[in-house]
This record gives C-alpha cells, structure tokens and sequence, in this order.
C-alpha cells in the first residue's frame, strides 16, 4: 500500500479515535480537523490525498465545506480530491445533498473497518 495524506474532517473525538485505530497499521498519516471551517483552512494549506467529510459539524457542515473545497480547487485549476462523506444521516436526501455538494461517495455511520478501507483505495489507486 502506497503512503497517504487525509484529512479528517469530524467533530466527535470517539469516531477520530476509532478512523484512527482504523488506519493506524497503514502507511497514512491523518490530520484531524474539529468543523468544517478547519477542514478548509488545512486543504487550503496542504495537499491531501483524499478527505473523510463528517457532514454535521459545529460552524461549517460538511456540505458547506465540500462546497468551498471545490470552489478552491476550481478557482486555482487543481484536479479534484476525493472526498467521502461520512455521516449519521442515511437518508436519501442527505445522499444526494453530499454529492451535490461535491461528494465523490457516501458512507454512513458506523463505519465498518473494512468499508472505510475498500472506500479509500478505490479512491486512492493511480
């Protein structure tokens, strides 16, 4: 497996810890952003291989942030990050207000380990 930068973009210190044991054998390095405000500001500043969007956060949600996500990698003519929403909401709506936010897929919580893992290769793979 190749190295990876992601952003995790959740606000429940549980579900970080539990992406992170997740991922913690693997050549990934995750930075955690608390809302979606921080989420922007970090992609703003590195470059990320792909982000786990939580879609109900405090000051910016998830639909927000994929949204100025997006707008900053259009503006500058960078190719699109994927980015999975991960949510709580498994609505039909809540599915299509991520992808026409900008959302490449959508999970649901809770997130099973190996759902998590297969959503982030697919992605991730030249």
């Amino acid at each position: 497996m190749k190295p990876l930068k992601i952003l995790l973009a959740e606000d429940c210190e549980n579900n970080v810890l539990l992406v992170q044991l997740y991922l913690k054998k693997l050549p990934y390095s995750i930075d955690v952003a608390e809302n979606g405000d921080v989420a922007v500001e970090k992609f703003m500043h590195n470059k990320y291989d792909v982000v786990l969007m939580d879609i109900e956060m405090p000051f910016t949600d998830g639909y927000e942030a994929t949204g100025r996500i997006r707008s900053y990698e259009k503006s500058r003519s960078l190719s699109k990050t994927p980015i999975i929403a991960v949510t709580a909401h498994a609505l039909p709506e809540n599915e299509d207000r991520a992808y026409d936010a900008g959302c490449d897929y959508f999970m649901t919580k809770p997130v099973r380990k190996a759902d998590l893992l297969e959503a982030v290769q697919r992605f991730t793979q030249d």
